[in-house]
Order: C-alpha cells, then structure tokens, then sequence
C-alpha cells in the first residue's frame, strides 16, 4: 500500500548532508517553451513563411494572400520512474541527516532526468533535418572540435541566432573550464549577470555572465556527455582532452520542453510479503522535449579541456 513518505525523508537542504553527487538538477527549467495537449503527446505551433503587405489599388479586386504555414511539431511524452528500497530497521536507526539525504538523491535523479531530456533535444535536433515547409532546415555547427573556444566563435553563433529577429533571450550552458577560458579576455571577464529568475541564478556555485546579449552559464561536468571527450565518471580529469565537446546555445522559443507529470517528492510503499516490511521509495517523471526552430540553435564543438589556455592577446 502506498502511502506519502514522512517529513523526515522529503528533501531537506542541509549543511551537514554531503553528498559525493552534487549534481542537483532542474537548472535548465524554464529555459524552454511549453507545449500543449495530454494523453501521451504533446505539440507545439510553429508559423513559418512570410507575410506581405501590400498597398490598395483602389479597385474590387481578389486580395495578394501571403504564404504563411501553421505547423504543429508533436512529441511522444516519455515516462521515468527512480526508485529504492528501505528496511524499516535502517530506517529506524538512521539519523535526520541520513534520512533527509535518501529523498534527496531520489528528487536530485529525477531532477537531472528533466534536464537531461532537454540537452538531448538539442543533440537530437542538431543531428536531424527539421521537417518545416521552409529554409532553413538544419542546425548550424559552429567549430570542428579541434580548437579551444574562443570569443569570435561566441559571437557567431549569438549574432546568427539574434539576427533571425527573436526577441526571446540566449541561453549558452558552457563547461567551467570553458567559462575560464572566455574570462581570460578582459571584455567579456567585466561582463555581469545574476541569472533573473531562472532557476539556476539561486545557485551560487553557477557562474552566470551576460556578454553581447547572451546568457553564459555553467553546469556541472556531467551536463556534458556529447562529443569524444565526454565527461568520464570517476575520473580526476573530468573530460578526455583528447577530443571535444558538444554544446548548444539556444532561445526560449527555438526549444519545446513539457513535463505532464512530475513526481519529485519520494512516494513510499510497505511491502509486507518480504521480511521486515520493506519500504520502496519512488519519484517519477513524464515528459519531453523536441526541436522546433533550426535558426534559433547553435552546437557549438570545440576541443575538451581540463585546464585553460592563455590566450596569445589576452
């Protein structure tokens, strides 16, 4: 029988919990559209084409429509479930801090589940042709992977994006090797930003910066794993600096994001048919996200790194 998990294992923040996983998940909310329907599948309107205005003749004469196309981008809602077992007798002996800290890994996975959804939308759209009736169709690739990222390289990817006319802000999540390496060049190091009401901005430990109309901030290492030098778990040096890495710069409206059911404090359920009545703790989460705006996404690619390099004009 299920039954709501005490106040005791719902997520607590406390100084003396500590975690050797410090990914919290959840910074990438809200920095991407919401979408509507229900039953498993979720859509978004795409308008694309142009309209024209043109000047009245004078005369009854058959209106100049534009060509304009309505399209609705749908996506299957996917479903995620975490989930751990407890004795009673642990439970029993177990402090405030170890209790907190079961549901705390438990919203922390889902949490990172959601995000994660995110960055593979991205991926999956870089790789993809999108299916609108027009230009343009792919995503753009800035880089080869072969050199350290540079300002100019930014600035390309933000100044496309900006030049389609969207109004909606840039988003750019960038490794904290990589966010290094930018603030070795004094222009953008003096750049500032608090991260407005993001989720990320309450966050101390993110670095957020806004240079040029563009939103820089970071995310832990395990936030990045395209490319061939993705983070390797348990490694001292996080990425393999022998390859590169992917990541995207995006707005609001070029991204559909949807969760249609999000369980992130810990159900718990008795199970007396085995010994000791264990207890089963479980979060849950369904939903999705999808590409909609080629234009409005940039991959970057740049090589991994662990350590900065000066720049020769810093």
């Amino acid at each position: 029988m299920g039954t709501q998990a005490p106040n005791w294992y719902k997520e607590k923040i406390r100084a003396d919990v500590i975690n050797r996983n410090k990914v919290r998940g959840g910074l990438l909310d809200d920095t991407m559209t919401r979408g509507d329907g229900g039953a498993g599948e979720v859509k978004y309107p795409v308008f694309s084409g142009s309209v024209n205005v043109y000047e009245l003749s004078g005369s009854i004469q058959k209106i100049k429509a534009s060509n304009a196309n309505l399209q609705m981008i749908p996506v299957a809602v996917r479903d995620f479930e975490a989930a751990a077992w407890m004795r009673v007798q642990d439970a029993r002996k177990q402090g405030a801090n170890e209790q907190s800290a079961v549901g705390r890994q438990l919203s922390d996975a889902i949490r990172f589940k959601r995000d994660e959804l995110k960055l593979e939308a991205l991926y999956k759209f870089s790789e993809a042709t999108s299916e609108l009736l027009d230009g343009p169709t792919k995503v753009q690739t800035i880089g080869d992977g072969t050199t350290v990222i540079d300002l100019p390289d930014v600035l390309e990817a933000g100044s496309g994006i900006a030049g389609t006319g969207s109004d909606e802000d840039i988003f750019f999540p960038l490794p904290e090797t990589w966010m290094n390496q930018l603030c070795l060049y004094k222009e953008f190091a003096n750049a500032d930003w608090t991260g407005g009401d993001l989720p990320f901005a309450s966050m101390t430990r993110v670095k957020k910066k806004t240079w040029q109309g563009i939103h820089f901030f970071t995310l832990p290492n395990k936030y990045f794993f395209f490319g061939t030098g993705k983070f390797r778990e348990g490694e001292n040096k996080a990425f393999d600096e022998a390859g590169y890495l992917d990541t995207f710069m995006w707005t609001k409206d070029a991204m559909g994001a949807e969760a249609e059911w999000d369980q992130e404090n810990m159900s718990l359920s008795s199970h007396e048919e085995f010994e000791g009545t264990p207890m089963l703790g479980k979060v849950g989460l369904s939903g999705n996200a999808v590409g909609l705006l080629p234009e409005g996404v940039k991959r970057l690619r740049f090589k991994a790194q662990n350590r900065v390099v000066r720049p020769a004009a810093a």
